[in-house]
C-alpha cells in the first residue's frame, strides 16, 4: 500500500491531505484543520474515472502509478484546493505542462448531529478555560497597574537607565529629579551633550543643545556636589537677551534642594548652561570649562544663598557635565 501525505494552504486555511493506493482503486482524504467544526472530505477514484479528468492520470497503467506521479509532481508543484458548495475541487498540475492540469471533485463526508455537538462542546469548554486563564492575567495587571500608578511612577521614564549613570546614580536621585520636573504626562530623557564624550566648548553645547525644547542640565564637581537647572524653553545663542522661562528651576541633588525662578527671569546665552538673568548669572560655565573654573553667584534670578546651589562655594571645578532632552511619551 503507497501513501501520500501533504499539507496544503489555501485563501487562508490549510487541509491536511492523505492520498493511499488501495490498489485497485486511489482513496483520497481531505480534512480542513483549525475549524471550529471539523470537514471533512473523502472519495475513491479508480483508474479509468482518473482517466476521464485529463491528460495527467492517462499517462498511468496502474493505481501504483498514479502515487509515484502524484509524490513526483507535489515535490515540484502545488496543489490547489477550492471549497465549493459541499466539494473540494483539488487542481494537480503536472510537472510538464503540455500533460495539462486535473481537477478531482471530493465531496464533504457527513457527520452525525451527535458528534458535531460533542465537538462544539469541547471547543466552547477550551474556550471558557482560555477565558478564565486571560482573566487571571488580567486582574493580575490591573493590580500592577494600580500600584505603580498610586506610587507617582507612571509620570516618570520606564528605561530610567538614559540618565542614571556617571552623575545621576541612585533611583532616589532620578525620582528626585523626576518629581522637580513634575510634568502631568509622562515623560523620558535623551542625552544630547556630555562634556568629556562631546568636549567643553560653547560652541559644541549650542550645536548640540539649541532648539531641543525642554532640558536638564546636571553639574558634578570634583568635591562631589551634585546640582544644576531645568529649562522648558530651548537654548538658542543667537538670542540677543535673556530667555524668560517662568517654569525654570536650579536644583542641588546633595541637598535635595529645588530653588523656583522669580521675576520671570530664566536663561542666558554668554555661557554654557547659563541661568539667571539681566546679566545676573546664577549658575554657569566658561569655555572650556575642564581646565579654569565654573561659578554660581547669589543671583535674583532663583532664591537660593550662600552659594547653596553649588554646595557653599562661589567658584569650582567641573568633573562632569550633561544636558538631557525632556520628551513627552
Amino acid at each position: 500500500m503507497e501513501r501520500l501525505k501533504k499539507v496544503i494552504e489555501n485563501e487562508n486555511k490549510k487541509y491536511d491531505l492523505s492520498i493511499t493506493d488501495t490498489l485497485s482503486t486511489l482513496s483520497i482524504n481531505i480534512n480542513e484543520k483549525d475549524s471550529l467544526i471539523k470537514k471533512e472530505y473523502s472519495k475513491e477514484y479508480t483508474l479509468k474515472e482518473l482517466s476521464e479528468f485529463g491528460k495527467f492520470f492517462k499517462m498511468c497503467d496502474s493505481i501504483s502509478n498514479v502515487i509515484v506521479s502524484l509524490r513526483e509532481t507535489f515535490e515540484y508543484k502545488k496543489p490547489r484546493i477550492k471549497e465549493a458548495n459541499n466539494n473540494i475541487e483539488l487542481t494537480i498540475f503536472p510537472i510538464l505542462t503540455s500533460m495539462g492540469e486535473s481537477t478531482l471533485v471530493i465531496p464533504s463526508k457527513s457527520e452525525d448531529y451527535k458528534k458535531i455537538v460533542n465537538n462544539l462542546c469541547e471547543i466552547i469548554k477550551n474556550q471558557a478555560n482560555e477565558i478564565k486563564s486571560l482573566q487571571l492575567k488580567v486582574n493580575s495587571l490591573e493590580e500592577k497597574m494600580k500600584k505603580f500608578e498610586e506610587s507617582g511612577d507612571f509620570r516618570r521614564i520606564l528605561n530610567k537607565d538614559t540618565l542614571i549613570g556617571d552623575i545621576i546614580k541612585t533611583k532616589e536621585q532620578y525620582n528626585l529629579i523626576c518629581d522637580w520636573i513634575n510634568r502631568e504626562k509622562p515623560f523620558k530623557f535623551k542625552l544630547l551633550y556630555k562634556g568629556t564624550t562631546d568636549g567643553d566648548s560653547k560652541d559644541i553645547f549650542h550645536k548640540k543643545c539649541d532648539q531641543q525644547g525642554p532640558t536638564i542640565s546636571i553639574i558634578e564637581s570634583t568635591d562631589g556636589q551634585i546640582f544644576g537647572g531645568y529649562t522648558a524653553k530651548s537654548w538658542n545663542k543667537d538670542n540677543k537677551g535673556d530667555i524668560p522661562d517662568p517654569d525654570s528651576f536650579l536644583f542641588n541633588v546633595n541637598i535635595k534642594k529645588k530653588y523656583c525662578v522669580s521675576n520671570n527671569k530664566g536663561l542666558m546665552v554668554d555661557y554654557i548652561c547659563d541661568f539667571g538673568g539681566s546679566n545676573f548669572h546664577e549658575m554657569w560655565a566658561y569655555n572650556n570649562y575642564f581646565s579654569q573654573n565654573a561659578a554660581c553667584d547669589n543671583g535674583t534670578g532663583y532664591n537660593f544663598k550662600n552659594y547653596e546651589l553649588s554646595g557653599g562655594k562661589n567658584k569650582y571645578n567641573v568633573r562632569e557635565l550633561e544636558v538631557y532632552k525632556v520628551i513627552e511619551c
